[in-house]
């Protein structure tokens, strides 16, 4: 099965996060601290969980939003607060089908609820199973088939129409049908294939030594989480704990360093932070008398990690957080990593400690090793653990006044504060851009992106020439930021357009890079030119009563042109008006989204200046 939807409901922060969707591979949870992503991971993990030393059960005092509880007290037990939408896959059915009939299935997705103060798992049988067609099948297969039997509208119905029939296997198979719950039968089947949850959080790192009887004697559902990832490390070295106790000393020493070995293999093929690291495992026996064996040891395993270059060894408390991290979610996960039976594996905040490098080193492990056999769901407000190509797997989370906290796929619609990770992984992904593309336009911001992106295409519509498609468009944050991008070039680029907001000399650090050399005057596209101003935006570009239009359309606020002076930037402008900054992009990206008359009604002067201004552009390539 895999696991295609989740809705979460009066647990925690969360008073109706809304039913978001989760993707088949990889689903990223952003948002920001106190907004409610660990509420979500640990609503997914109590659905089926693998024991973690995390709670397993929704608990009324615990788990309730306490604003409600008085209020909802006897309503309590029938609150839902997760309830999950299942695939099934073409295993699943042939399972099911094998024992029940083709048609003992009437859909291919499966509905899972819990609930307050219940360690049950629920399931919705009525939109998936059918139990009279399951029925039907078994009478059919005892070689029972009679227009009586065919009539039967429902089980009841088919046992009375048996027992009707006056023979010993009429009788027998209508006694079987009546003593069983064919509905619980097939969700029987059904259950053990329920891929099962496995969370992990920075509780569930590596400790640097643990009690190797402990691994041995006590149920892992009550280990600690440290506990639980120390056994993993010992399952992925492929060696039972209990040859670390062997009395032979050579013997136990080579299942040490077998160990060792397979585990620095395979962990260290995914961390390229420091590659002369390696990992070593010893043993020490610990003193622990009792009245009946005063000589009594105890043995422990100790982790350790050798750093070859300056030949020191060190525990896991002598390493760095991100690798003690790094290193026990490895060994927690490698385990399976190749296992066919699918798991939902729950990450909150992973990486948080770790390098932007490690971050990546995270994300490929995650896509090449786990994504390819179970679903992987992380929360994280990290910019570097959102791969800019694939936003499609982001959801992001918010806390929101009253209502609690939401989750949405339209990430484009979230708060500016929660899209922060996701413009600075988009703004990495361009920078890096911009010293690959052919030929590079930059702009002082992304509103400037969508104004010359949209305008092009209503000059094109018009019959004009738009602006050419080879240009790579990006936005550098202000001409502060051209002297750091001209360095990066190494001097002045004959690829690179820069679209300026003044004159040459408007700005004092332009004009010394232009003075010496470093940026060529005529690679420099002038708003102000084309406007007629000492100061001009893109948004200059556009008619006053348009823009202002725009801007009440967008909500940012109504305004009346007699306010407005000649010469000063309409930005700058609007700025003072609302008594503060506001974000140039609002106005931007409303018309992208929702143009509407606003583009219908552009003046043939608004149209005039863009195509001026692509003109010029398109002169420098």
């Amino acid at each position: 099965m895999r696991l295609l939807s989740a809705h979460i409901t009066k647990f925690k922060s969360v008073n109706d996060s809304t039913a978001f969707p989760v993707t088949d591979d990889v689903t990223a949870l952003v948002g920001k601290n106190e907004s409610g992503k660990t509420a979500v991971l640990e609503a997914l993990y109590r659905v089926n969980p693998l024991p973690s030393g995390h709670p397993v059960d929704f608990d009324e005092l615990d788990d309730y939003p306490r604003r409600s509880l008085a209020r909802d007290k006897t309503n309590i037990p029938d609150v839902e607060p997760i309830r999950v939408t299942f695939q099934l896959e073409p295993s699943d059915i042939e399972a099911v089908e094998k024992q029940f009939g083709p048609e003992a299935l009437m859909a291919d997705r499966l509905v899972i609820t819990r609930r307050y103060n219940d360690k049950s798992i629920w399931y919705d049988s009525k939109p998936t199973l059918n139990a009279l067609a399951a029925a039907r099948h078994l009478v059919a297969n005892a070689g029972l088939v009679t227009p009586q039997l065919d009539a039967a509208a429902n089980v009841d119905q088919l046992i009375g129409a048996l027992r009707a029939e006056g023979h010993a296997t009429a009788d027998q198979v209508a006694d079987v049908l009546a003593e069983r719950d064919l509905d619980r039968d097939i969700w029987r089947i059904l259950y053990r294939r329920l891929p099962k949850f496995q969370y992990f959080d920075e509780y569930n790192v590596l400790p640097g030594s643990v009690s190797i009887d402990r691994l041995q004697k006590v149920p892992e559902h009550e280990l600690s989480p440290e506990e639980r990832t120390a056994l993993s490390l010992l399952r992925l070295a492929g060696v039972e704990s209990d040859a670390f106790t062997l009395d032979a000393y050579e013997s136990r020493k080579a299942a040490l360093e077998s160990a060792a070995n397979e585990l620095s293999d395979q962990l260290f093929q995914y961390w390229t932070q420091n590659p002369d690291l390696s990992v070593e495992l010893d043993i020490e026996f610990r003193s622990v008398p009792t009245p009946e064996a005063p000589q009594q040891v105890e043995p422990w395993l100790h982790i350790r990690i050798k750093n070859q270059r300056h030949r020191v060894t060190l525990g896991m408390a002598g390493r760095s957080r991100g690798f003690i991290w790094f290193f026990s979610f490895l060994a927690a996960f490698s385990e399976h990593a190749d296992s066919v039976t699918r798991r939902i594996i729950l990450l909150d905040e992973p990486g948080l400690n770790l390098h932007a490098k490690a971050q990546e080193d995270l994300l490929r492990y995650i896509d090449e090793r786990l994504a390819p056999n179970h679903q992987v769901i992380y929360s994280t407000h990290s910019l570097y653990m959102i791969p800019p190509g694939r936003l499609d797997r982001c959801r992001t989370v918010e806390d929101v006044g009253n209502e609690g906290t939401t989750i949405s796929r339209d990430i484009w619609k979230a708060r500016s504060d929660t899209m922060l990770p996701l413009l600075g992984a988009l703004g990495v992904d361009m920078t890096q851009n911009v010293f690959g593309g052919a030929h590079r336009l930059l702009v002082e911001s992304p509103a400037d992106i969508a104004y010359l992106t949209v305008m092009s295409e209503v000059v094109r519509r018009t019959g004009g020439v738009p602006l050419d498609p080879r240009w790579t468009i990006t936005p550098v944050g202000g001409l502060d930021k051209i002297p750091v991008l001209i360095t990066l070039l190494g001097g002045n680029d004959p690829n690179t357009a820069y679209l300026m907001d003044v004159s040459t000399d408007g700005d004092v650090r332009v004009a010394q890079l232009a003075s010496r050399g470093l940026l060529d005057r005529s690679r420099m596209v002038h708003l102000t030119d084309i406007v007629g101003a000492r100061e001009a935006g893109v948004e200059d570009q556009l008619d006053q009563n348009r823009y202002l239009k725009l801007l009440a359309a967008s909500k940012v606020g109504k305004f009346a042109k007699c306010e407005l002076r000649a010469g000063i930037r309409i930005v700058t402008q609007i700025e003072t008006l609302c008594g503060g900054r506001f974000d140039p992009y609002q106005p931007a990206g409303h018309l992208v989204r929702s143009p509407g008359k606003l583009l219908g009604e552009l003046d043939a002067g608004t149209r005039k200046r863009f195509q001026q201004l692509f003109e010029r552009i398109n002169a420098l390539l």
